[in-house]
């Protein structure tokens, strides 16, 4: 089996490393929150909570000054100074939800067609992974560009799993992002690919028990639509994620994004840049 190295290993600051601990509730039912990103803005130091809405921050005495975030889909982000949050009584911190958006009906009075969107052919050869800090992989996200033209309703997502060694069901959260134009001062063979803001109006979280084959996760009642290009991101809620345990299929073709933490930049691999991306495809209809 070969193994495509598409992620790369970061390593953290050499500071002593300072831990706390706190849970996330819900603030109009105290309610806890499971798989709230936290993390410090821009850098790879970050974690999210658990089923409960535990979670462990771990940091450096260095980034005390600088700002951590803390947010989920469907509530109000909080930002505070990682000097402060941590000052945070029994860091019990509560969240807002967003007004419940109502669901538009859309009528379609043509016939509908399907289409994959990805990866039509798998590359069963081709190991990928997550990239992880230091052993723990908790948060980080891989990703592959969709080009889109038409509007569309996004079905089902797929991909495929070459082996699980793993004896519990692994926790992942599917992520859908626009595009936007790269950072200033990106190659210029970056062109006009790069991850932008969620698309999604509801977290959508899933367990994967299989040991091997292909994955598909029904999408229809999340109501997603859009008609322009966007990113496909699968992101790990598991604390360990060893490629030599659970890897997909990926090719070395496919231009790939990924991030280490909820909050740390997007680096871009694949293409002239080496490496490649996942074997990721999303089903979805459409109306001429």
């Amino acid at each position: 089996m070969k193994f495509l190295a598409v992620l790369l290993t970061f390593s953290s600051a050499i500071f002593a490393q300072q831990k706390i601990t706190g849970t996330i509730f819900d603030k109009n039912n105290d309610q806890p929150i499971p798989f709230v990103s936290i993390g410090i803005i821009g850098k790879s130091v970050g974690t999210i909570s658990n089923e409960l809405g535990i979670f462990e921050f771990q940091f450096s005495e260095n980034q005390k000054k600088d700002s951590i975030k803390i947010a989920t889909i469907g509530y109000k982000p909080k930002i505070f100074l990682l000097s402060d949050f941590i000052k945070e009584p029994n860091r019990k911190i509560t969240l807002e939800s967003l007004p419940v958006q109502l669901t538009e009906v859309t009528v379609r009075s043509k016939k509908v067609k399907f289409k994959t969107l990805g990866t039509t052919k798998y590359t069963k050869n081709n190991c990928t992974g997550f990239a992880d800090i230091e052993g723990n992989w908790k948060g980080s996200e891989a990703a592959i560009l969709i080009k889109n033209k038409k509007n569309c309703l996004l079905e089902d997502f797929s991909f495929f799993i070459i082996q699980n060694k793993y004896s519990d069901s692994l926790v992942f959260r599917l992520n859908f992002y626009g595009r936007i134009s790269p950072p200033a001062g990106s190659p210029a063979w970056f062109g006009e690919d790069w991850v932008g803001p969620t698309i999604l109006k509801k977290a959508i979280v899933f367990k994967v028990g299989i040991k091997q084959g292909e994955f598909t996760l029904p999408l229809k009642n999340y109501n997603i639509q859009t008609n322009d290009d966007f990113f496909i991101s699968l992101e790990c809620l598991m604390d360990e994620m060893e490629i030599s345990k659970f890897c997909y299929s990926g090719t070395g073709s496919t231009p790939s994004f990924f991030k280490v933490k909820a909050f740390a930049k997007w680096h871009k691999t694949g293409g002239r840049s080496g490496g490649g991306g996942a074997d990721f495809n999303v089903k979805v209809s459409y109306t001429d």
